[in-house]
């Protein structure tokens, strides 16, 4: 693949970005075509389908250059994300504030599914800082196995929304919260603190290479 070739996908994926909605996207996409000779193939390939399986577009268009770039973009939701740091007033308690709106593929969502933007380092380099993360409320039981720890988002009075990963221990009757970040100490919730609450499972994380 010539470099005119690798330049000329770049700019039909970023077009079809922006018609989509998804302008935060196409300029993180800008910022990686200046380095564009430095992919292989291959990893150029999966990054442009990638995209296109999670903004809703035509990969047939974005290879080849068939058609034209509206018909390519395929039916894509603009949903909101929410601040991980936001908390009432009063209560302490995580509250929806809406901080912007990116576009996903409507099978990416389902009722009990919210997005919102990673806010801290504690999980890099798995989930970096900025990273947007789907959480899906209708998996808020955190598994018992400490050996395949996944992420979880977890309502924590006075901080908003702590995402990190989380296994239960049921001796204990506690979840455990354990950020990837050397020398971080765990965060232990017990599951009878009212105060806290495990919202839901992180199933989707979009993120830059």
């Amino acid at each position: 693949m010539g470099q005119d070739n690798r330049q000329m996908l770049f700019t039909r994926l970023g077009q079809a970005l922006a018609v989509s909605g998804a302008y935060e996207a196409a300029k993180r996409l800008k910022l990686l075509q200046t380095f564009v000779d430095m992919y292989e193939d291959e990893a150029i390939g999966s990054l442009i389908l990638r995209h296109c399986r999670e903004y809703g577009i035509d990969p047939d268009w974005v290879f080849t250059g068939r058609g034209c770039v509206e018909t390519a973009v395929i039916s894509s939701a603009m949903t909101p994300v929410f601040a991980m740091s936001s908390v009432h007033p009063e209560t302490g308690r995580w509250q929806l504030v809406e901080i912007e709106r990116i576009a996903l593929a409507p099978q990416i969502l389902s009722p009990a599914r919210f997005v919102t933007r990673m806010e801290s380092r504690s999980l890099e380099p798995r989930i970096r800082e900025g990273a947007y993360l789907v959480v899906d409320t209708a998996q808020d039981q955190v598994p018992e196995d400490e050996e395949g720890l996944v992420p979880f988002a977890v309502d924590l009075v006075g901080e908003g929304l702590v995402v990190r990963m989380a296994h239960y221990d049921r001796h204990a009757n506690r979840v455990k919260l354990t950020s990837l970040a050397p020398g971080v100490p765990p965060v232990v919730v017990p599951c009878d603190a009212p105060e806290h609450r495990v919202v839901g499972r992180v199933v989707w994380v979009a993120q830059t290479l």
